[in-house]
C-alpha cells in the first residue's frame, strides 16, 4: 500500500463495506404490512443506523485524508514549554535534516560575506565604550577649564575696575595746583591701566585658545564615536540578517501559544526514511491547536508524549480535562508511544552525575509508567526515555549570532566538558542511535499496522456506539413489553366489565319499562274498558315502545359507552406517558413516541341505533366501536307486534267477558302480562345479540389499539436487533482488519549510554 491508488481502493472498501451491512439491514426490516406507525418507528430506527453510517465514513474519510503509508511519522506531543522544539532542533542537528543542513550553510555563507564575526562585534563594542568614556571625560575636563577660566577673567575685570575706581577718586579730590599740574601729567594708576587691559584682553585670547583646543579634541573623539557606532550598526544588521538562520529558531519563547502548528521534519538515516513532528503543546489555548494536535497525532505512526516532569501526568477536576484525559483521548489509537523525560539543566553540574536522573526522578518516572500503561495499555505505551534536551541542542548548536541567549550558556557548558561528551551524557545520542535503529526499523510494517489500528479502533467505536444504543433499546424493550402488557391487562378488565354494565343497564331498562307498562296497563283495564278498546290500547303501547325503548336504551348504553372511553382514554394516555418516560430515560437520543387521544362522536337514529368512533393521534390505527344496534334494529312493524301480542279470545271467553267483568279484566290481565312477557322476551333476545356483536367490536377495535400500543415495543425491538445486526458485520470487518504483533523494541536510556 505505498501508493496512493491502494490506499484510496482500501479506504473505498471500507466504506463500501459499511454502506452494504446498513443497507441489508435496512432492507431486512423494511416491511411494514402498510401499518403507517410501524413505518414512521423504522423510519427512527433508519436514522439512528444512517447516522451511525454517516458517523463512521466520516471518520474514515478523516483517516483517509490524514493516514500516512510512505514515510514513518513521529510525533512529539506533550504539555506547553515541556521542550519538544528543542528536542525537534537538536535531533535536526545530529541527523542531517537537510533543510537544517542547508540552513546552517546560509548562516556561514553571508557570514563570510558580510565579514563579519562575534570578535569583530566584541571589539567594536570595547571601542565604543573607550570613547563614551574619553568623550565623557573631555566635556568634564572642558566644562570644569571652563569654570576655572572665568573665573580668572572675572577676577582681572575686578581689578582694573578697582583701578578705574581709584583713578576717579584722586582726580575728584585733587587741589586747583594738582589739577593743572595732572591736566598735563597722568597718575600712576592711569599710567598701569593700559597694561592691565591688554594682560586681560591676552588673558580671554589665551582662554578662548584653550576651550577651542579641547573642543576640538571632544569633537575629533565624537566623530569617532559615531565612526565606530556606525560600523557597529552595520555589524548588527547583518547579524540581524543572520538571526532567522541561526540554529534554535524553532524553540518556543516562552509562551504556551509559540507553537500553534504542527511542522513536519524529514529524514534519511539508516536507510531508513520517517519524519518528526512538532506538535502544539496540550496544555495552550487548546481551541487554537486542538485540530493541529488532532490531525498530527492522527497522522502519526508512533508518538513521543514529551514532558519536564518525572511525575504521572495530571488529572481534571470540577468537570476540567486533566493531562492523562487528554492523553487517552488522543493518543488511545497509537500503537506505539513512548514518554520522554527532559530534564532540565541550566548548570553542567546536572550531568556530571553518574546517571542524568536521581532516585527521586526513578520513583516518579516509575509512578508515570504505570498511569500512562493504564491510560494507553501495554500494547500501546511503551515505557520512557530520558534526556537533557537544552544541554544537548547547546552541544549541538553552531550557528547562534551575538546576543542569543543560549550562547553564553553554550559557552559554559562546553567550559565544562566536551561537544561529544555533553551529547552523551545528556542522553541524546542515546536516543539518536534509538531512532536510527530501533525504533524506524522494520517501518514499512509499524506504518501499516499503526494505519490498520486507527481503521480498526475506528470501526470499533462505531460498534461501541451500536452496541451501547443496542442495550439502550433492548432495556426499553423489556420495560415496553411489561408496560404494553399491563396496559392491554387494563384494557380487557375494562372491556369485561363495560360488557358486564352494559347488560346490566340494558336489561334494567327493560325491566323498568316492563313494569311501568304493565301498570299503566292495569290501570286501564280497572277502568272496565271493553276487549276491542283494550286490545286497541294495548296495540297502541306496544307500538309507542316501539320508538321510546330505542331512545331510553340509547341512553342508557351512551352513559356507560361514555365512561368506558373516560376509562379507555385514561389507561392509555397513562401508558403513552409511561412510555414517553422509558425512551426518555432509557435511550439517550429518543426517537418520536406516540400522542394517543380519544375523541368521540355519536351520532344516534330513532331507532336503537349506535356509531362511536375513538381515534388516536400521530396517524394512529383508529379504535372504532360497532354500531350498538343497526338501523330499526329490533326490525318490527306494526302488524307484527300485534301478531306477536296474540290478541285472539275464544267465543267461550267472549261470552263469559259479556257477562263478567272481573272474568274479563282477568282475561285483559292475562293476556297483557303473556304479551307483555313476549314483546320483552323478543327485545331482550335481540338487545342480547346486539350487545354481543357491539362487544366483539369493541374488542375487536381495542385489539388494533393495543396493537397500536405495542408499536414502540416493536419498535425498540427492532431498532435492537438491526443495531445488533451491523455491530457483527462491523466487527467480522474488524477482525478481518487485525495486524500480525511486531516484536517490542528495546527501550534507549541515558543511563545505558553513560555506562
Amino acid at each position: 500500500m505505498s501508493n496512493t491508488n491502494n490506499t484510496d481502493q482500501f479506504y473505498d472498501r471500507m466504506t463500501t463495506l459499511v454502506d452494504q451491512s446498513l443497507a441489508a439491514v435496512l432492507k431486512k426490516g423494511s416491511t411494514t404490512n402498510g401499518n403507517q406507525d410501524l413505518e414512521s418507528a423504522i423510519a427512527n430506527s433508519r436514522t439512528l443506523l444512517e447516522n451511525m453510517r454517516d458517523r463512521t465514513n466520516e471518520d474514515i474519510r478523516e483517516l483517509r485524508e490524514l493516514s500516512e503509508w510512505d514515510t514513518f511519522t513521529i510525533a512529539f506531543y506533550g504539555e506547553t514549554n515541556a521542550g519538544k522544539s528543542t528536542l525537534i532542533e537538536t535531533l535536526r542537528i545530529l541527523l542531517g535534516d537537510r533543510d537544517k543542513l542547508d540552513t546552517q550553510q546560509q548562516f556561514r555563507d553571508l557570514a563570510k560575506n558580510l565579514g563579519v564575526d562575534p570578535e569583530s562585534l566584541a571589539s567594536l563594542e570595547l571601542s565604543i565604550q573607550k570613547l563614551q568614556s574619553q568623550l565623557t571625560d573631555s566635556q568634564q575636563h572642558a566644562d570644569q577649564l571652563t569654570r576655572q577660566l572665568a573665573g580668572e577673567e572675572q577676577q582681572q575685570a575686578a581689578v582694573l575696575d578697582m583701578l578705574r575706581a581709584s583713578i576717579a577718586h584722586k582726580r575728584k579730590h585733587l587741589n586747583l595746583w594738582q589739577k593743572l599740574i595732572y591736566m598735563f601729567k597722568q597718575l600712576d594708576e592711569e599710567k598701569a591701566l593700559p597694561q592691565r587691559d591688554l594682560a586681560l584682553v591676552q588673558l580671554k585670547a589665551g582662554n578662548q585658545a584653550r576651550l577651542e583646543a579641547i573642543a576640538a579634541e571632544a569633537r575629533k573623539i565624537q566623530a569617532e564615536l559615531a565612526a565606530r557606532t556606525g560600523q557597529k550598526a552595520n555589524v548588527e544588521s547583518a547579524f540581524a540578517r543572520l538571526a532567522p538562520l541561526q540554529d534554535g529558531n524553532i524553540i518556543g519563547n516562552g509562551r504556551s501559544d509559540f507553537t500553534l502548528q504542527s511542522h513536519s521534519y524529514r529524514f534519511v538515516a539508516g536507510g531508513q526514511q520517517f519524519q518528526l513532528v512538532d506538535v502544539p503543546g496540550i496544555e495552550g489555548d487548546e481551541k487554537q491547536v486542538m485540530k493541529a494536535i488532532d490531525s498530527s497525532v492522527k497522522k502519526a505512526h508512533a508518538v513521543f508524549y514529551v514532558t519536564r516532569n518525572a511525575t504521572p501526568p495530571g488529572s481534571g477536576s470540577d468537570g476540567q480535562e486533566g493531562t492523562i484525559d487528554k492523553i487517552k483521548r488522543q493518543l488511545g489509537k497509537q500503537t506505539e508511544v513512548w514518554a520522554i523525560f527532559n530534564k532540565s539543566a541550566t548548570n553542567p553540574q546536572v550531568l556530571q552525575g553518574q546517571t542524568l536522573i536521581n532516585q527521586n526522578d526513578a520513583v516518579g518516572l516509575a509512578d508515570m509508567d504505570k498511569s500512562l500503561t493504564a491510560s494507553l495499555g501495554t500494547e500501546t505505551y511503551k515505557g520512557h526515555v530520558c534526556v537533557s534536551g537544552m544541554s544537548a541542542f547547546l552541544a549541538a548548536a553552531t550557528c547562534l549570532v551575538p546576543g542569543n541567549p543560549h550562547l553564553r550558556s553554550r559557552e559554559k557548558f562546553l567550559a565544562s566538558m566536551g561537544r561529544d561528551e555533553i551529547l552523551q551524557r545528556s542522553g541524546m545520542q542515546a536516543l539518536v542511535n534509538f531512532l536510527r535503529s530501533d525504533l524506524c526499523q522494520n517501518f514499512q510494517t509499524k506504518i501499516r499496522d499503526a494505519n490498520l489500528k486507527k481503521i480498526r479502533i475506528c470501526l470499533q467505536d462505531g460498534i461501541s456506539y451500536l452496541n451501547q444504543a443496542r442495550d439502550n433499546f433492548a432495556n426499553a424493550a423489556q420495560k415496553l413489553d411489561v408496560q404494553q402488557k399491563s396496559a392491554s391487562s387494563q384494557i380487557d378488565g375494562l372491556l369485561s366489565g363495560t360488557s358486564q354494565k352494559l347488560k346490566s343497564e340494558c336489561h334494567d331498562e327493560l325491566s323498568g319499562k316492563k313494569s311501568a307498562m304493565r301498570t299503566a296497563i292495569y290501570d286501564y283495564i280497572e277502568s272496565d274498558q271493553s276487549n276491542d278498546n283494550f286490545k286497541e290500547y294495548l296495540t297502541g303501547e306496544i307500538d309507542e315502545l316501539k320508538t321510546s325503548v330505542g331512545r331510553d336504551l340509547e341512553a342508557r348504553f351512551a352513559k356507560v359507552f361514555k365512561s368506558f372511553t373516560d376509562e379507555a382514554e385514561a389507561i392509555i394516555r397513562k401508558n403513552q406517558k409511561n412510555v414517553s418516560e422509558i425512551l426518555h430515560y432509557t435511550i439517550d437520543d429518543p426517537f418520536s413516541s406516540l400522542k394517543l387521544s380519544f375523541n368521540t362522536d355519536f351520532k344516534m337514529s330513532h331507532g336503537i341505533n349506535v356509531v362511536g368512533l375513538i381515534s388516536t393521534l400521530g396517524g394512529a390505527a383508529a379504535l372504532v366501536w360497532a354500531s350498538f344496534l343497526a338501523s330499526n334494529p329490533v326490525g318490527w312493524t306494526t302488524a307484527a307486534v300485534i301478531g306477536a301480542v296474540g290478541l285472539v279470545f275464544s267465543l267461550y271467553k267472549a261470552l263469559r267477558s259479556f257477562f263478567s267483568s272481573d272474568y274479563k279484566k282477568e282475561q285483559q290481565r292475562k293476556s297483557a302480562d303473556e304479551n307483555l312477557e313476549k314483546v320483552f322476551e323478543k327485545l331482550t333476545e335481540m338487545l342480547d345479540g346486539n350487545l354481543e356483536s357491539a362487544s366483539a367490536k369493541i374488542k375487536e377495535a381495542l385489539l388494533s389499539t393495543k396493537t397500536q400500543m405495542r408499536i414502540p415495543y416493536e419498535q425498540s425491538l427492532n431498532t435492537k436487533v438491526a443495531l445488533e445486526e451491523v455491530a457483527l458485520k462491523m466487527a467480522e470487518l474488524r477482525d478481518k482488519l487485525t495486524p500480525k504483533p511486531a516484536a517490542p523494541a528495546p527501550t534507549p536510556t541515558a543511563e545505558a549510554a553513560i555506562a
